[in-house]
């Protein structure tokens, strides 16, 4: 049911860690108890680093790892633009350009209980300073 890469980023993620100097986005899904936090470095509107710290099923820790794949190097605005399409996705839309770092995560369109825990991370972007 779970696609192979998601499997592996689960195994093997690119992103956990923390960031000095960086106050994360703490974030819980009341749902399921998943928790994360996210580091994000900004600079001049542009997310310039990132990584995740936390705990939870497979999808919310993948997908917290996408995402900040997907973001690395993109400004602010940019980032939300491939967020919404990253929902889309998550809900059964065709994959677009723009969350091709992502694509692991559309099987998520398939379990409709898991969307909140993919999302998880993504709802970062509302909370940056």
């Amino acid at each position: 049911m779970y696609d192979q890469e998601l499997l592996e980023r689960n195994l093997h993620p690119e992103f956990r860690g923390e960031l000095e100097k960086v106050t994360p986005i703490k974030l819980v899904n009341a749902s399921c108890g998943d928790e994360l936090e996210i580091f994000l470095k900004t600079k001049n509107g542009m997310i310039v680093d990132g990584r995740f710290s936390g705990v939870g099923c497979a999808i919310s820790q993948v997908s917290a790892d996408v995402f900040i794949a997907a973001v690395k190097g993109k400004t602010i605005e940019e980032a939300k633009e491939i967020r919404d399409d990253f929902y889309e996705m998550i809900l059964g839309a065709e994959v677009s350009e723009k969350v091709t770092k992502a694509k692991c995560m559309q099987c998520v369109s398939r379990m409709p209980a898991r969307v909140k825990c993919a999302k998880l991370a993504w709802e970062s972007l509302e909370k940056i300073a």
